[in-house]
């Protein structure tokens, strides 16, 4: 569509907000009303195997604060066109443009608002719903400083019955392992995406430039805290069964963020102690064996 285009004769575009693999958003004027919204138009005729109806369906499900609300769908003979909540702010890929890294209290603070929204989406019922596409890209920060999650084109119900997902698809780098594998997409799979998202924000590197993966953050900055560092490879441990198993737990370490760095600082030095303790032994092992060759020697000396 063109700026000044009338859309099903009551919404005219009036600028792309943005584009995607298989959509583009526009913001668009309902001209009777003068509201604004955020139109995403879908391709029909795309090569991805997304179910091109699966954002709407779901939206019309949530009612929550960080989710946009759907209003209408428009069907021509090339696209789907789902008119949303418009919601002004800064994407926080954006963000890191303009500031290259943010300040860890207040990504800390946005945590808290993502892990809000994904408790809400994880304990929907019948079926939890899997985002699937955690990233900087898709979280709005307003005016008010409210964090907003968008684009639910990749995400899924979640059913217990299933042994693994139908298609494949995420953003590379922040998709956890088992999008790509057999197994089924499941709470732990946006556990693992908002770490990464976590990790991009506070050190300003993407996972999908060099080095390519999630080093210890504090490798980067000696000044972010242990605790962050902690949460953030817990969350992106390879094996589901090594990260958090609910957002619900992982909420609880963010929030208790000064207790857990000075938790896990003990517990690092009692490993420390604990290694050292083993190497003292296995070295008066190695004196005490050591001494007691010779001593036989002596027995068998001319």
């Amino acid at each position: 569509m063109i700026k000044g285009e009338l859309l099903d004769g009551k919404y005219k575009i009036l600028k792309v907000l943005g584009t995607g693999g298989m959509s583009r958003v526009y913001l668009g004027e309902n001209v009777k009303l003068g509201t604004l919204w955020a139109i995403k138009e879908i391709d029909k005729f795309s090569n991805s195997k997304a179910d091109l109806l699966v954002e709407p369906n779901i939206l019309k499900k949530l009612n929550h604060r960080a989710l946009p609300r759907i209003f209408d769908i428009i069907e021509d003979e090339k696209n789907i066109y789902i008119v949303e909540d418009y919601i002004e702010g800064i994407p926080l890929d954006k963000k890191l443009l303009r500031w290259g890294r943010l300040p860890e209290k207040t990504v800390v603070m946005w945590a808290q608002q993502i892990c809000d929204v994904l408790i809400y989406l994880h304990t929907l019922k019948p079926n939890p719903i899997i985002y699937r596409d955690m990233k900087p890209s898709n979280i709005i920060l307003t005016g008010q400083g409210q964090i907003k999650l968008i684009d639910f084109g990749i995400s899924r119900e979640y059913k217990g019955e299933s042994t693994n997902d139908t298609t494949y698809i995420g953003t590379r780098g922040y998709a956890a392992p088992e999008q790509y594998g057999r197994a089924q997409t499941d709470v732990r799979t946006d556990i693992y995406s908002l770490g990464v998202t976590l990790y991009h924000l506070l050190t300003g590197k993407s996972p999908k430039e060099p080095p390519f993966e999630i080093r210890p953050i504090r490798e980067f900055d000696k000044n972010l805290s242990v605790g962050i560092e902690y949460i953030i490879i817990k969350c992106t441990k390879s094996d589901p069964n090594q990260r958090y198993q609910s957002v619900n737990e992982l909420l609880e370490d963010i929030i208790n963020l000064d207790n857990l760095a000075e938790s896990h600082g003990r517990r690092g030095i009692i490993q420390k102690l604990k290694l050292a303790v083993i190497i003292f032994l296995l070295s008066l092992f190695i004196y005490i064996t050591y001494a007691g060759f010779l001593e036989i020697g002596k027995f068998f000396k001319p």
